[in-house]
């Protein structure tokens, strides 16, 4: 294994906080050193533009005593002032030469013989020329003036100094930014740790919850914990999960009692089945006795088909998908097929009105919704005793298309109302039980409409009284308000 990936797995294997601080500190190393960087090139170069000042005043000192003629530069005065630095040898001498237009050196102070011999380097044109060298091993800074006499070009005034003073400053400033680079990111890497876990810590929480949770089998009470110090991302995770576990215990214990009534609604004609045949079978009987047994085992063979139905449409209910781009007349839908159920109705001695409005859009499939319309005006029409009434409306606004079905049937108490739309649920009164039914009708109404992101409700003053049926559905354009 090469170098890198096995750098990158042996980070890989690393806790998340240890990670994070090695991120960190590495993040932090890179920014300090690049201002630490930025720092010392400008030092460095503040320090030259200094000891260039320096070189300036000197020269600002020997020019006075500097004597220019056509046959050269003499500098002889410059032994008997005292004003200038070359008597003095180190970081506190001046050292001066002149040199002839040819490069030869024709006057050096006293302190330039105390070294060894210097090259000459000249200017390439009129101006000064700045250099930094070696001098026997130590720094040095040279400014080289080229001097004029008579238009013509009398030779060149070297002044020299040693920069130690300034290039130890520069390397205890190297050392001072290289151990504050190290110690901040030492310091960086401890908090940031310390830091990671601290934040981390939530996670091992959730962790061990989960753990808990995970050991407890295929129970789905548990929740993970979400009150923290701080409400943050890790909350809304938490937060998350658990209304995902409210979701799927809800969706268990709904499959639970599902199977546990689908079980008991078959099992009852199952049992009747059996029955019948068995004392069809002790003895020899007529013809018309045999004819009447399967008439009743046809009914309840009936029965069990019209159960497994309801089952198989209430199980594509729930597994709808939204159409993209379909567009379906609503208004149009329902008064087509609640003028289906008004033979039905006037046999009854029923009256049946349709009020429908008119290019109502939403977004969803005819079929599924054509069931909604057919469950709720059928329910309406078999409990609604002789001389009532049914009132099928759709009207729209505020975004929302809204079916109602008001009849003058049983009606029901508020109780009952909360588990109309359960599975297999009929009301336990004289007038439901009196009509065939398995109790899947309004289950299949409530999955098709939460399928296609609407509403189902009802309401009722009680038995006796009529009940009123709903459906919402979101519309396209449906932004005015509700008619009157």
């Amino acid at each position: 294994m090469s170098g890198p990936a096995r750098s990158d797995g042996v980070l890989r294997a690393l806790p998340i906080s240890a990670r994070l601080a090695l991120w960190y500190a590495l993040a932090l190393l890179l920014l300090l050193s690049a201002f630490a960087v930025f720092c010392y090139v400008g030092f460095h170069a503040a320090a030259h533009r200094s000891f260039d000042r320096h070189l300036d005043h000197e020269w600002g000192v020997i020019e006075p005593l500097l004597e220019v003629g056509t046959g050269g530069i003499e500098a002889g005065a410059i032994e008997a002032s005292e004003a200038v630095a070359t008597r003095l040898d180190g970081p506190s001498g001046t050292y001066v030469r002149v040199i002839s237009p040819t490069g030869e050196v024709t006057y050096r102070s006293d302190n330039v013989d105390r070294h060894s011999p210097l090259e000459v380097v000249l200017p390439e044109g009129p101006e000064p020329l700045r250099v930094s060298r070696a001098w026997d091993g130590e720094p040095l800074r040279s400014l080289v003036v080229p001097v004029r006499a008579g238009g013509a070009r009398a030779g060149y005034v070297e002044v020299s100094g040693f920069e130690w003073s300034r290039h130890r400053e520069l390397r205890d400033l190297g050392r001072m930014l290289a151990l504050g680079v190290a110690l901040s990111v030492l310091l960086a890497l401890g908090a940031g740790w310390w830091l990671a876990r601290r934040a981390l810590r939530p996670v091992a929480v959730l962790t061990e919850a989960a753990g808990r949770m995970a050991g407890d089998g295929a129970r789905l009470g548990g929740r993970l914990p979400s009150e923290f110090e701080t409400r943050d991302e890790l909350t809304a995770l938490a937060e998350t999960f658990n209304g995902l576990l409210d979701r799927l215990e809800a969706s268990v214990e709904r499959e639970r009692r599902f199977t546990s009534n689908a079980a008991h609604e078959l099992m009852t004609p199952l049992a009747t089945l059996r029955s019948e045949a068995e004392v069809a079978l002790r003895r020899e009987r007529e013809p018309e006795a045999y004819r009447e047994t399967l008439g009743r085992v046809v009914e309840d063979v009936a029965e069990m088909t019209g159960t497994v139905q309801g089952l198989l449409q209430l199980a594509r209910a729930e597994s709808l998908s939204r159409p993209e781009g379909e567009r379906l007349d609503l208004g149009e839908l329902v008064a087509r097929r609640a003028e289906r159920f008004r033979p039905e109705a006037e046999g009854k001695g029923v009256s049946l009105e349709v009020e429908a409005a008119e290019g109502v859009r939403v977004n969803a499939e005819a079929a599924p919704l054509a069931e909604v319309v057919d469950n709720l005006v059928a329910n309406a029409v078999k409990y609604t005793p002789p001389g009532g009434n049914i009132w099928v409306r759709m009207d729209h606004g505020g975004g929302v298309a809204r079916l109602e079905v008001e009849d003058t049937g049983a009606g029901f108490d508020e109780a009952g109302c909360e588990r109309l739309f359960d599975r297999f649920f009929r009301a336990d009164t004289p007038e439901v039980q009196a009509e065939p039914g398995s109790g899947l009708g309004l289950a299949i109404v409530k999955a098709i409409v939460e399928g296609y992101g609407g509403t189902v409700g009802c309401a009722s003053e009680g038995p006796g009284r009529g009940a009123t049926f709903w459906a919402e559905l979101p519309c396209l354009g449906c932004t005015a308000p509700f008619h009157s």
